[in-house]
């Protein structure tokens, strides 16, 4: 941790894009970060590794990540309120933009209105063998 002390002795308010910041207003600094991770090697070294070791998996997202530092620090609700402070964005509810069922709600009905009057002598032949046969075959 020294070197990281000397890396950013000189900018205290350097902002660590972990996550956003929820419902605090205060943006989250490297300072910040570093002092969370020193209380928590304070209270408990195995704590400690186990908030690395969480951290470090590469399989994890940032809210999977997240949600097992929150069970990690169930026991320690200062932890957990100060953990608060790192909790990515929320994932929003993506609306389905499904148009093809508009599009053949709409677009079919006009295509085929517009294509009677280009075929409008075999439309109307159809229509005529079709209802000529029938009014034959009904009297």
């Amino acid at each position: 941790m020294s070197r990281a002390d000397e890396a950013f002795s000189a900018e205290s308010t350097v902002t660590v894009f972990f996550g956003v910041v929820t419902s605090k207003s205060e943006p989250l600094t490297f300072d910040g970060s570093l002092r969370f991770v020193r209380k928590v090697k304070a209270r408990n070294h195995m704590l400690y590794l186990s908030l690395f070791d969480i951290l470090g998996r590469m399989d994890l997202s940032q809210l999977e990540a997240y949600r097992a530092l929150q069970l990690l620090f169930r026991d320690h609700p200062d932890l957990c309120e100060e953990l608060e402070k790192f909790r990515p964005p929320m994932p929003t509810k993506q609306v389905p933009n499904n148009i093809w069922p508009w599009v053949f709600m709409c677009a079919v009905p006009l295509v085929a209105v517009s294509l009677i009057p280009a075929l409008g002598n075999p439309v109307l032949w159809f229509v005529q063998q079709t209802l000529g046969e029938k009014m034959k075959a009904a009297a």
